[in-house]
């Protein structure tokens, strides 16, 4: 394996080649990002990329600038990979830019059941999640998702810098996650449902009352924190 290059997307092919390329990752549902879309938010100044493992594109990132909570953002609206690390490297580029563009964070969705997803987001990037978003995208069709809602937390990633881990509130309240909800869909889809309730259920009320998750406990759950 030659090393990762990390090139910023700017003309319409290079933007076709991410636009088909995050088709294959949600194989089988609507197109992620369409090019014409993509070049247009491109020239008012957002922000895309594409990792290459020689000369095959193995990974790509696309967002666009926003406000939340009075403070001006970059949306990371998709980024996809077929290959370990190349998603970190592209999260690494995306954190940046973002500074470089004078921007005070970075906020993007996921789904909460994907417990190696949290493991990224949280304990590795040190992003914190603000809001549960439920069925944010109707429900799924692509080949990774399909009949599954579109549930997801919202994270806001701090471009100051990561703090320094402090240890879990004694009021955190830890939830479980399922060992492998992409596989769980494919055999018992019912099932996956009954984790995703079970899961809303929790997560969605205390965030909405200003609770935040900001890491997990032994991999498997989120450690939900109140209000500080």
């Amino acid at each position: 394996m030659s090393a990762l290059r990390i090139s910023q997307v700017s003309s319409i092919d290079e933007m076709e080649a991410v636009s088909a390329f995050l088709c294959k990752v949600w194989a089988g549902g609507p197109e992620v990002v369409p090019f014409d879309l993509g070049i247009a938010v491109l020239h008012v100044g957002a922000y895309c990329s594409a990792a290459y493992d020689g000369d095959e594109m193995v990974a790509a990132s696309f967002g666009f600038r926003g406000v939340f909570n009075d403070k001006d953002i970059l949306h990371s609206h998709v980024t996809g990979s077929f290959q370990p690390g190349a998603g970190y490297a592209l999260k690494q580029h995306q954190f940046e830019w973002a500074k470089q563009q004078g921007l005070t964070g970075i906020t993007w969705s996921f789904d909460p059941l994907v417990r190696r997803n949290c493991v990224f987001n949280f304990d590795k990037l040190g992003a914190t999640a603000v809001e549960y978003l439920p069925n944010f995208y109707g429900t799924m069709t692509d080949e990774i998702n399909a009949g599954d809602d579109s549930d997801r937390l919202f994270v806001y990633w701090d471009l100051s810098g990561r703090p320094a881990k402090s240890a879990p509130s004694s009021e955190a309240i830890a939830v479980e996650l399922p060992e492998d909800i992409e596989a769980l869909r494919r055999t018992d889809l019912s099932a996956a449902k009954l984790w995703r309730t079970k899961t809303r259920d929790a997560l969605e009320p205390l965030l909405a009352k200003g609770w935040t998750i900001g890491s997990m406990k032994d991999r498997t759950h989120l450690l939900v924190e109140p209000p500080k």
